[in-house]
């Protein structure tokens, strides 16, 4: 549902009386005291005042504000009908993201092609992706507070902030259900899993299904594929974009995919293509929403480039 430009002037309007400013840089330095007075001398003079300090990179600023979710409206699926994930669910959401070294081919792949796409309205569902609960750099005006334990899912927390002049991040599910119905969207991933090294050989494939790369992650006894992907192809509404920093967790059965979740950053001109599906022209105020740097990077005197979010995912063989 796009909402009107009266309502993106709106949106502005709150974002600029919201947005502050950074702190600058230290004090000058105070001036050296004069040196004493020896027998039968004069007092030394006092010394120069010290060069002003600059202020060092912070990280991250703690904050005890947390998001708050709202209502997105059931997606649209008269494009086409996209096959259902199977069901299966071996993930307990705690499982490593951190990727294994090596892992020994188990020549068992299955190829999976992702059919579902959507939003995961709970803001405090998904992964601390800059390892900071809390600010990590200046937020947009409009940008919400992070999620429980530093979650980053900003996409999810802006469902409030859009209630309150028509707008319903549907929207955006709607974008994406329709891309992979086109084939603008094409996120697919050959597995490889070894059971018994608890790992798996995973090759990240193109629009025409040929590999890119090559990583290593981790597999559970349940099943469970969880690790650190990178860089994804994102491509909203005709748009190309890119998701990074994707981190995945999601079950792996011969039927496919299933109730995966996937966490990731997009960058301005992403995050762009994505506000314009919720406002007519949002892609120019796109930076009040933003709450992340897509390099994950903490440096809380500058503005933040990109938008965390996290989005459920399943997939099947290709059809």
């Amino acid at each position: 549902m796009n909402i009107s430009k009266l309502a993106l002037i709106a949106l502005l309007g709150s974002a600029l009386m919201a947005f502050g400013c950074g702190d600058g840089g230290g004090d000058s330095g105070t001036a050296g005291s004069g040196g004493s007075a020896g027998t039968g001398g004069s007092a030394g003079s006092g010394g120069e005042g010290g060069t002003g300090g600059s202020g060092g990179v912070l990280a991250c600023v703690p904050s005890a504000n947390t998001c708050a979710n709202g209502d997105i409206d059931p997606t649209d699926t008269s494009p086409c009908d996209l096959p259902a994930p199977p069901d299966e669910d071996g993930c307990v959401g705690d499982e490593s993201l951190e990727n294994p070294a090596t892992c020994t081919a188990a020549d068992n792949a299955i190829t999976v092609v992702i059919s579902q796409l959507e939003i995961d309205g709970d803001c405090n569902s998904g992964v601390d992706l800059d390892s900071c609960s809390g600010n990590s750099c200046v937020l947009g005006g409009l940008a919400p507070a992070e999620g429980t334990d530093g979650v980053d899912n900003a996409l999810a927390g802006l469902a409030p902030v859009l209630a309150g002049v028509g707008g319903n991040l549907g929207g955006v599910n709607d974008a994406f259900y329709a891309g992979l119905c086109a084939g603008d969207i094409v996120i697919g991933f050959t597995v490889d899993a070894n059971t018994e090294e608890n790992c798996a050989n995973v090759d990240i494939l193109d629009a025409d299904l040929a590999v890119v790369r090559s990583i290593v992650m981790n597999f559970s006894d349940a099943a469970c594929l969880s690790g650190t992907i990178g860089a994804i192809p994102l491509n909203v509404a005709g748009i190309p974009g890119e998701m990074g920093n994707a981190v995945l967790r999601g079950t792996i059965s011969e039927g496919g995919l299933s109730n995966g979740s996937l966490s990731a950053t997009v960058d301005q001109d992403t995050a762009g293509s994505i506000a314009d599906q919720l406002i007519d022209g949002g892609s120019a105020v796109v930076a009040q929403v933003l709450d992340i740097n897509n390099d994950l990077s903490g440096d809380v005197a500058t503005g933040c480039d990109a938008l965390s979010m996290t989005l459920n995912v399943g997939g099947v063989p290709p059809q």
